[in-house]
């Protein structure tokens, strides 16, 4: 293959930038982006974003990963303008994707796009490498930040250098702000953050620290005569921090409430538990146990019994089964003698979704529960719910329509082929509508494979608009009713390509209407394509030389837009028509001229024109006549208008 511009220069990035540096204008590896803004995305005024054609990313960046289907972009979310288009969207697209070399390349050849907003979004997105690039670049900034705790949460301290490159100040970041910048801080750059902002300062700092288990931190502002209170313990202990536990203990004198031990306890520090129980005297509730038990700490339950100072309630053998927690009932069963409450306790192991806990219960003697069970949402999802309904139907009680319009709505296929052969019939259009309205499609398929009910209209239109199309076309087979032109243009609204294929593919919808209502807008460039082969008569070329004309002429749409959709098209249907009719030939010659001359729109009226003269209205042909461009054509067409009888 011979050697081109574009494989020897383009092909290498590296020798692309030294040349494209002598460049004024668009680089060339960049018009592609600009390109792609330009004619694959369209600002809906109405709702204040860019409505993109589902090309547009691969026409922006070929094959580049996209953090998105981007299917709208919003100004808000991008830094843009909202209320007109934006020229900065190719530079912020670049940005918020993280697409590093293109922004760079951007920046090379339209600095004049940069703003304080490109370096905002930047931070937003964490891209810190584009930051340094925009940072390198910038003129003057304004003091605007609301995202710099991105910075601070990351695993490393570039983002807080850049932040002080930037200039943050005081007023940049309210108080409440200060605060959850550092509950999302790393030890490190938290550290940092307070040496380059000493003003980040507020009156809970070290209890925060103490809460995150910063130990040096912590001891550094201790050091610096920071105040604290009883929180810093208290949130050490719940979080088990054990260091700063005792660092507060032996060195300052807050102290805590019994609400350090009981976190500690409920959230399973036993460590921490240990430590609290030897060395603080505040204590905790005489039924702590409960705690314990009810969150699953087997350890911590083990200890705290072995202390022979804390008690517990029967909640504690009911919570442990509502929780699953065999290991912790059989011991508590085992070794104390609180017991449980008889008679609910397998009910509670079944609400939990425990069949395992049911059965170990069932076997020591207790009753399964006769009263009426009302089952936690939760549990319909779980996998282990379809043990708990075996044994609800092993022990005769009845299923309801709320179970299995529940299991349906959980998408629990399981569960629903269980319960399906106990479900009245009378409630499957109902269970069917609600797995639709849910997305739940594996339950779609199971009822409609199972079951001979009617399906909607909009069911057929979700399912083509979700991908299932598997499930659109056996829906189409059993009910061909449903084969309604609105489906194409739903398909078309809502970008779906595979869709589309399939209803053209099945005669389905009148794809010259569809085309009407979007050619020329720039979000359906790709649908367009797709529609534009279906809507071509396979004899009467003139008619489909028509049909585009007109597609031409609709208004409020981007006749740059349409031209490159129809032009193509346009040549080939002119040629065919012009093999079997004949122009005047004062417009036969410049027709030809303009034809020639790659004037292909007009040199298609002009056959339109010539063929229609004797049939068409008068309005008509005014109507294409103003279509033409070519000021001697419209000029010869217009004479032919004033011969019309």
């Amino acid at each position: 293959m011979a050697a081109t511009f574009h494989s020897v220069i383009l092909g290498q990035p590296e020798i692309a930038t030294m040349v494209f540096a002598f460049q004024f204008g668009l680089y060339e590896d960049v018009c592609p982006a600009f390109r792609a803004c330009r004619e694959l995305v369209e600002l809906v005024a109405r709702f204040r974003s860019y409505a993109c054609d589902p090309s547009f990313r691969q026409a922006f960046a070929p094959n580049a990963v996209w953090s998105d289907d981007l299917g709208y972009i919003t100004p808000l979310m991008y830094a843009l303008r909202g209320n007109q288009r934006d020229p900065r969207l190719p530079l912020h697209v670049a940005i918020a994707q993280g697409f590093v070399p293109l922004t760079k390349r951007i920046l090379c050849c339209r600095p004049d796009l940069v703003s304080d907003d490109a370096i905002v979004l930047a931070f937003e997105k964490n891209h810190l490498a584009i930051v340094e690039l925009l940072l390198d670049q910038r003129e003057s900034l304004a003091r605007h930040l609301n995202y710099w705790g991105n910075m601070v949460a990351r695993d490393d301290s570039r983002g807080l250098l850049l932040l002080q490159r930037f200039g943050l100040h005081p007023d940049d970041v309210i108080a409440s702000g200060r605060r959850y910048v550092i509950n999302r801080a790393t030890l490190k750059n938290a550290t940092l953050a307070l040496d380059l902002f000493p003003w980040l300062l507020y009156p809970s700092l070290l209890d925060d620290i103490a809460g995150k288990g910063f130990l040096p931190l912590v001891r550094s502002l201790h050091e610096r005569g920071l105040d604290c209170s009883t929180v810093a313990m208290n949130e050490a202990a719940t979080n088990g921090h054990l260091e700063v536990v005792k660092f507060l203990h032996f060195n300052r004198t807050e102290g805590c409430t019994i609400g350090a031990l009981e976190w500690a306890i409920l959230n399973g520090h036993l460590d921490v538990v240990r430590f609290l129980i030897a060395h603080r005297t505040e204590g905790a509730s005489p039924t702590v146990l409960d705690f314990a038990a009810a969150n699953g700490h087997f350890d911590v339950v083990q200890h705290l019994h072995s202390l022979g100072t804390f008690g517990c309630t029967v909640a504690a053998v009911d919570h442990a089964a509502s929780g699953g927690h065999l290991n912790i009932v059989e011991f508590l069963l085992m070794h104390r003698s609180e017991g449980c409450t008889h008679d609910k306790v397998v009910e509670k192991a079944l609400k939990g979704c425990h069949p395992h806990m049911a059965r170990y219960l069932l076997s020591r003697g207790y009753p399964f529960p006769t009263s009426e069970l009302n089952l936690d949402y939760f549990c319909f999802g779980n996998p282990e719910s379809v043990g708990v309904f075996e044994l609800l139907v092993a022990h005769g009680r009845p299923i309801e329509e709320d179970w299995f319009l529940q299991a349906c709505v959980d998408s629990n296929l399981p569960l629903v082929r269980l319960l399906y052969a106990y479900a009245d019939p009378a409630w499957h259009p109902e269970a069917l509508k609600e797995a639709v309205r849910v997305n739940a499609w594996d339950i779609v398929r199971f009822l409609l494979a199972n079951d001979a009910m009617d399906v909607s209209a909009d069911t057929l239109k979700k399912a083509l608009r979700s991908g299932y199309f598997d499930l659109a076309a056996q829906i189409l087979r059993r009910q061909p009713e449903l084969r309604h032109e609105k489906l194409l243009e739903a398909a078309a609204a809502s970008h779906n390509a595979k869709a589309i294929r399939l209803l053209l593919a099945a005669g389905i919808g009148n794809p010259r209407e569809v085309l009407l209502e979007i050619a020329g807008r720039k979000q359906h460039v790709t649908d367009c394509k797709l529609l534009l082969p279906c809507c071509m008569d396979a004899t009467d070329h003139l008619d489909n030389i028509s049909f585009l004309l007109d597609l031409l002429a609709l208004p409020d749409r981007h006749r740059a837009t349409t031209l490159q959709l129809i032009t193509s098209e346009l040549l080939e249907q002119g040629r065919k028509a012009s093999q079997t009719m004949q122009l005047a030939p004062s417009a036969a010659a410049r027709a030809s001229n303009l034809l020639q001359a790659g004037e292909v729109v007009d040199w298609a009226l002009a056959l339109v024109m010539g063929h229609l003269r004797a049939t068409a209205t008068i309005e008509e042909l005014e109507k294409k006549t103003a279509l033409v461009e070519d000021a001697e054509l419209k000029t010869q067409l217009q004479r032919l208008l004033e011969e019309k009888p």
